[in-house]
């Protein structure tokens, strides 16, 4: 039996390794990825997904001489890795073997709207299952050819991720079977469409969801779950679940800070001008200026985040 003890060990040991992980997909993509053009929409992300993989075995292996490893899960489902104990039999099945496990992700940052979705049930994570979001983007190596650079990676928990997207679909309107009233009448002891996202006009986000709620044009919406979208707060309870969440949990400031670094447009538009100035002024910054000019002065202060998560 695996403790707890052993399985915080491993995702510390995993999250060391980030740092180097990157800087190694960066000098292989450089070297064996050099191509001219650089196409957004070319599947290079997944290419990234499974470098990361690699190489944070590479780290794993030289820094903790095999005492865990990751294993590359065989058949298609949620996870993309598990962190495994070497030489002792793996059953994904069972979990015989398995310390977490990881689902990674990709999205460029040039890119109009990122694909990266995030869409599984927050019953269905384990508190040690792991998110891995790689933000990349086609940087120049020469004056005629681009490779793909991946600028920065989110390693964390994904269950804390999950409640923020959660509680942001909710303050959007949006809502969850729940087994005692299923839209498709199953028998509460039955019903396997509880936890199932529905949008505000009730209709399904996932094809797992009750055959019932089809859309009107779509077999479901696919909007639940990603990973910039779901952070879109183009209301006041949308703006009020997302600076209470980030409050409440270091996971979820973590991620929204993240996102919010690498894709400032969604930052600006979270808070409007007036805030923007009070930031400036808690910041003991310049006050007047656009909205645009604001956050530039006020991301330039290291303790900007730390602003952002007490401000109401």
């Amino acid at each position: 039996m695996t403790s707890a003890g052993d399985r915080r060990s491993a995702f510390s040991a995993v999250e060391a390794t980030v740092d180097d992980t990157r800087r190694s997909i960066n000098r292989f993509c450089a070297r064996v990825f050099r191509t001219r053009g650089g196409k957004i929409g070319s599947g290079m992300g997944s290419v990234l997904e499974a470098l990361w993989g690699y190489y944070s075995n590479d780290r794993l292996h030289r820094a903790s001489q095999s005492e865990i490893e990751l294993a590359w899960f065989p058949e298609h489902q949620y996870h993309d890795f598990a962190c495994v104990k070497p030489n002792i039999e793996w059953n994904p099945a069972t979990k015989r073997g398995e310390l977490f496990r990881i689902e990674a992700k990709s999205m460029n940052e040039d890119a109009d709207e990122s694909k990266a979705h995030f869409d599984v049930l927050t019953d269905e994570l384990d508190p040690f299952d792991t998110l891995v979001l790689l933000v990349w983007r086609w940087k120049s190596v020469d004056r005629w050819r681009v490779s793909p650079f991946v600028i920065d990676i989110f390693f964390g928990p994904a269950k804390p991720v999950a409640r923020l997207r959660d509680e942001l679909h909710k303050a959007r309107g949006g809502s969850f079977v729940d087994r005692n009233s299923c839209p498709d009448a199953c028998p509460p002891s039955q019903c396997a469409h509880h936890g199932e996202p529905l949008n505000k006009s009730g209709t399904r986000e996932r094809t797992t969801e009750p055959t019932t709620r089809k859309g009107p044009n779509t077999s479901f919406a696919a909007n639940f779950g990603g990973m910039l979208r779901m952070l879109k707060t183009n209301s006041n309870d949308a703006r009020t679940a997302l600076r209470a969440e980030r409050q409440r949990c270091d996971v979820a400031h973590r991620y929204i800070s993240f996102i919010h670094k690498h894709f400032p447009d969604e930052e600006r538009n979270h808070y409007r001008a007036p805030e923007w100035r009070r930031l400036a002024s808690i910041l003991q910054l310049r006050t007047n200026g656009t909205p645009e000019q604001l956050q530039r002065n006020v991301r330039r202060s290291p303790d900007y985040p730390e602003a952002l998560r007490t401000f109401s």
